[in-house]
Parts: C-alpha cells; sequence; structure tokens
C-alpha cells in the first residue's frame, strides 16, 4: 500500500526579500512507519532545492513532525499560485516513494505565502521505468 500522509503549513516567517522559513506539518495517516529523506518545492513562484535530511526524519504510524523548510516567493501581495508541490522523498518498508502535495499558494499583504494542500498522491521511485511482465 502507498504513503498516506497529511500535509498543512503552520507559519511563514520572512527571512530576506522573497525567501521565507516556513513550519509544515506532516502526519503519516498510515499503518506503516515511514522515513523522510528528502523535501523540495519545484515550482517556479514557489521554488526551493532539494533538502536532505540527515539523518532521516523517522515517522511512525499516525504521528506527526513538524519540517522547517525555506521557500523562494517573490509574488506580489494578493497573488495566487496553482499547482505548486512540496515534494517528499520517503522510504516505506525499504521502498523508495515520492509524495507530491499539491498547494494553492495565496500571497498576503505582508508578502507572506500561505497554502492550501489541495490533493496528495504518492509514486513509487522507478515505477515508470518498469515494464509488464519483466
Amino acid at each position: 500500500m502507498e504513503p498516506q500522509v497529511a500535509v498543512r503549513q503552520i507559519s511563514a516567517k520572512r527571512v530576506a526579500t522573497g525567501t521565507w522559513t516556513t513550519e509544515w506539518e506532516i502526519r503519516n495517516l498510515g499503518a506503516a512507519s515511514l522515513k523522510i529523506l528528502a523535501a523540495r518545492f519545484p515550482h517556479g513562484k514557489f521554488r526551493w532545492q532539494e533538502l536532505e535530511f540527515a539523518p532521516a526524519i523517522d515517522l511512525g504510524s499516525k504521528e506527526a513532525r513538524k519540517l522547517k523548510l525555506e521557500v523562494r516567493c517573490e509574488e506580489p501581495a494578493g497573488a495566487e499560485v496553482e499547482n505548486a508541490f512540496l515534494i517528499l522523498r520517503v522510504l516505506q518498508r525499504e521502498e523508495p516513494w515520492l509524495i507530491l502535495a499539491r498547494l494553492r499558494v495565496r500571497v498576503s499583504e505582508d508578502g507572506a505565502p500561505a497554502t492550501t494542500t489541495e490533493l496528495i498522491t504518492a509514486q513509487r521511485v522507478g515505477f515508470s521505468s518498469q515494464r509488464a511482465g519483466g
């Protein structure tokens, strides 16, 4: 069974012009524990390169953890960014997965990004290169 999580942004604090430290709650909704290996924001208007966690962050069944992640968002107050993503690389039962949390970003009057999680999916790493029957 694929990993199941809930993702929620808790806060955003400006660290430089257009750069924010954001805090997130990641909750494991599944029965199997997870190891969070890395996180990234790939959207051009809500972005940050991959951050690897060493050691990996253990997330037991039904547990939640808070993560602090930098993000670059330079959109003007009132702007909306659609189809932004938080992508988590995780291990579940020693199998690698990508968790893709699709976000809608609304920029507040002070420029802070505030997200709403719209959809969360998971993909087994390497699934597209596996051939049927082989």
